[in-house]
């Protein structure tokens, strides 16, 4: 069967692959999103307003984001072109210093009311009317299915801008309810299941965090509003130099984006010179928990990563205990409770699978 040469995907027809060059052909049509008919001020009243009203830890972020100077509130630059390349550096760009000592969002984004969270997104980002519709109207989904419930994590999904990670020629179905081709054979994760995977892993502002699998880059963008301190990994040099180039765009208007330490590397091994991590997260599927990503992991800390065969994985939250004694346990929980989901494999360089065997070999890393 031919392979797209546009997004990397098995087609019938390479001149008009249904994925990419159709929808370029009809680049006027506008996707479609549900329409839940919960509404998200309800739910969040229900859901968010004890927990706001307890909210006096995260009062002086918001206090600072809103005196924020005004070069923030002014931004309007073009949507970063999915071809962006930049060097293949492991290091975050220069200005990651400055990132990481800017104010935060936390509470300052208001999410009980639609006609509110749009007016303020307006002025505060650049991200345009149609886009935010549809990411309000996903939020209302995410919150009747009780993907997400804390109101740290919604603020971050309703923050993040999902169609500058999507790539232009899937950048409408950006918030369709499924995962999407980013090329190279591999996919931008649904909102969905970004959403409860990184609600799964509780993080908190100075954790620090390793996702595995750097892909289009939207999950580290989402964790960037979370913690001071994500790292992540790419195995295909090609897209990480694509994804780096979309991070270095926006940082200048996102700085936040500035400040995730990336790198093209075998995730396999971890990253041991930051390691530990209190949080890691692992954005594809393989047969078994690499054995450097448990030693890595803090005591306490929490893995969410799906097992299981090509065919179908369990997404699993592991938390790793201190034994009495010495030592560690692992406790272990399907965070979908029986259903089976598809993740891109989880290979090794070249594309071989891993094995156990490989935990033994190190990484250089």
């Amino acid at each position: 069967m031919p392979i797209c040469p546009k997004c990397g995907f098995d087609c019938s027809d390479p001149e008009a692959c249904p994925t990419c060059a159709s929808f370029r052909a009809a680049g006027t049509r506008a996707g479609k999103t549900d329409s839940p008919s919960a509404g998200i001020g309800a739910e969040l009243r229900r859901l968010v307003l004890p927990a706001l009203a307890a909210g006096v830890l995260i009062g002086v972020s918001a206090a600072l984001y809103l005196a924020w100077p005004t070069e923030r509130e002014d931004r309007h630059p073009s949507p970063p072109p999915a071809e962006a390349i930049s060097s293949d550096t492991a290091a975050p760009p220069q200005e990651a210093a400055d990132a990481a000592s800017a104010p935060r969002l936390d509470d300052a984004l208001p999410i009980d009311s639609e006609s509110d969270y749009i007016a303020w997104m307006l002025a505060h980002t650049d991200e345009t009317r149609p886009y935010l519709e549809k990411k309000w109207n996903r939020a209302e989904a995410i919150l009747g299915r009780k993907d997400v419930t804390d109101p740290t994590v919604l603020r971050a999904f309703l923050y993040t801008p999902r169609e500058y990670f999507a790539r232009a020629f899937n950048k409408k179905k950006a918030y369709d309810d499924t995962a999407i081709p980013i090329g190279y054979g591999q996919t931008i994760s649904g909102p969905h299941m970004v959403s409860h995977m990184t609600q799964s892993i509780a993080p908190e502002r100075g954790d620090r965090i390793l996702e595995i699998g750097t892909g289009s880059g939207y999950q580290s963008a989402v964790l960037s509003e979370l913690s001071d301190h994500v790292y992540t990994i790419e195995i295909i040099p090609a897209l990480f130099r694509e994804t780096d180039g979309i991070y270095r765009r926006l940082a200048a208007h996102y700085p936040e984006y500035a400040s995730i330490t990336r790198k093209n590397a075998d995730g396999y091994y971890g990253w041991v010179q930051h390691a530990p991590f209190q949080k890691i997260i692992v954005t594809a599927g393989i047969d078994h928990v690499p054995p450097p990503l448990l030693g890595q992991l803090a005591p306490n800390g929490i893995m969410v990563i799906p097992v299981g065969p090509p065919s179908g994985q369990t997404v699993l939250r592991i938390v790793k205990r201190p034994a009495p004694g010495g030592g560690f346990t692992f406790e272990r929980r399907d965070i979908y409770r029986g259903r089976k989901v598809i993740f891109v494999p989880f290979t090794s360089q070249g594309g071989a699978r891993h094995s156990l065997e490989d935990s033994g070999k190190g990484g250089g890393q």
